[in-house]
């Protein structure tokens, strides 16, 4: 009796591929890899595939596992695989967690590794290990229900760690146990999924209104992460009641793998641990990392992608073929500047004349980038939104995001005859909504919602004449749900980037 397995995975790494292969290894087996499509076949008696069904259940969910499906199949003959290596993970999965939960036994992880946390009580930071492990864990549970603080290092950085007393001082709070979530947090059990994965995501959650109002919070979310190691995991496990840990970064070596959970879509905000080894190294070696992370993109897209990368810190670019630039974008670098473009004509003139009858003219040198959200910057100054570009930039997203309106008023978005970007239309077209008394919020969503058209009518014009056939949507805007919900709806056949928005 044989039975395929087929899954699309969505991430460049080999830790699914792994894991498949190290539950299949006591069976006959054959796997297959094309892209995001993996193929296992196996084969064996009833009871032998019903064992490996249950197996596979219980197997470590991942956050890039997309679609999932088993068919009977035909027999085949297992060929030898070739042997190679695999990158190595010090992660918590089910393998190791339900180990120590059933009666406390310390193991290995798939990978062979134990734990790769260093724990410092005293001076120095000293490895956990097998033998330290419960010395560890009772000396530092009785730390931290005494309100002191423990100190871990791994991969990531170096955090000091005690136990959430309301205050949230922390960069994000780990809960003892999961149930523990509800007690502060919304979450479903989507979210629940996610966080639990074997790659432990950080994610922003909305703090339950009963929780903000009793301690008089004046913000809706913080930043929520499962315990991603064994040690955590059982040092979660000791404390009898409702708890939460919070985790204060010191030192950074690494970011967080952070995810936003938009409309059940995978976005990768930050993080590169579950990006492959290969890549990984060859982007941080480059000194342009955002360019070479664009390289990686467009060698796994190919050349019918245009690929999207809008970004807060680096210039915009719309790749087409790998290597051309299709945004010609050049922003003022002094508001006189501005100004000036706008005079050049008698229409823009008198646009000026009357503005500034009713708002007062910016006199300031603009740090821009040449990228959208530097734009964005420049009308959110116009505005009067907040007293710097970069303020007044996620201001004006803020606004976009919270908008609940169903459309915005139209801004303007063209290329001159040279091709070259308009910036001043699109902030003429601004100012003129505000002299018609549009509210800012209106605006903001207008300029956020036009930008998203703009993009699509790029896009659809390339189709048009075949030069693409798909979009890849990448870069840090688009962490902003306002521009990212517009454009995943407008742009056909496009997708996200599992490479992370920032760099």
């Amino acid at each position: 009796m044989t039975l395929e397995f087929n899954f699309t995975y969505l991430a460049n790494n080999e830790i699914f591929e792994y894991l498949l292969k190290f539950y299949a290894k006591n069976y006959h087996f054959e796997f297959k890899k094309e892209e995001e499509n993996y193929t296992l076949k196996i084969s064996g008696e009833e009871e032998e595939l019903k064992d490996f069904c249950d197996i596979l259940s219980k197997m470590s969910y991942s956050v890039f596992l997309k679609d999932f499906e088993v068919k009977a199949a035909q027999d085949f003959t297992p060929k030898k695989s070739e042997e190679r290596e695999y990158q190595t993970y010090a992660l918590l999965t089910h393998l190791n967690a339900n180990a120590y939960d059933k009666n406390g036994f310390l193991c290995e992880n798939e990978w062979g590794v134990f734990c790769e946390s260093e724990l410092k009580i005293g001076k120095n930071f000293e490895r956990i290990t097998k033998e330290n492990f419960n010395f560890f864990l009772e000396k530092s549970l009785k730390l931290l229900k005494n309100h002191q603080s423990i100190y871990l290092k791994n991969h990531s950085g170096i955090y000091a760690i005690s136990l959430f007393a309301k205050d949230f001082k922390g960069d994000f709070l780990m809960p003892c146990k999961l149930e523990d979530l509800r007690s502060i947090f919304v979450c479903n059990d989507q979210i629940l999924k996610l966080l639990a994965s074997v790659e432990k995501p950080l994610i922003s959650l909305k703090i339950n209104a009963a929780f903000r109002q009793k301690h008089a919070l004046n913000f809706n979310e913080f930043k929520v992460k499962l315990a991603d190691d064994l040690f955590l995991y059982a040092l979660g496990l000791k404390f009898e009641d409702t708890h939460f840990l919070s985790f204060k970064k010191l030192e950074s070596f690494n970011e967080e793998f952070e995810l936003l959970n938009y409309e059940e879509r995978l976005v990768v905000l930050r993080g590169f641990d579950f990006v492959a080894k290969r890549a990984r190294e060859l982007i941080f070696s480059k000194e342009d990392k955002n360019m070479a992370k664009l390289s990686y993109l467009a060698s796994l897209e190919g050349e019918n992608a245009l690929i999207l990368e809008l970004s807060e810190d680096y210039e915009d670019i719309l790749l087409l073929n790998r290597e051309l630039n299709l945004l010609n974008l050049k922003l003022p670098k002094h508001s006189k500047e501005l100004y000036e473009e706008i005079r050049k004509d008698e229409i823009g003139s008198r646009l000026l004349t009357n503005f500034q009858k009713e708002f007062a003219l910016l006199d300031e040198a603009l740090e821009t980038q040449n990228n959208f959200f530097s734009l964005f910057g420049i009308l959110g100054r116009i505005l009067d939104l907040k007293p710097t570009l970069r303020e007044a930039a996620f201001a004006l997203l803020a606004l976009a995001d919270s908008a609940k309106i169903p459309r915005g008023v139209k801004i303007d978005y063209r290329l001159k005859e040279n091709k070259e970007f308009d910036y001043t239309r699109t902030l003429r077209s601004a100012m003129s909504f505000m002299l018609a008394g549009v509210e800012k919020n209106n605006i903001a969503y207008g300029a956020v919602e036009s930008l998203g058209y703009f993009l699509r009518d790029t896009y659809d014009d390339l189709r048009e004449k075949k030069q693409v056939d798909k979009a890849l949507i990448s870069g840090s805007l688009f962490s902003h749900k306002s521009l990212l919900k517009i454009t995943l709806k407008h742009l056909k056949n496009s997708k996200l980037s599992d490479v992370p928005l920032y760099i």
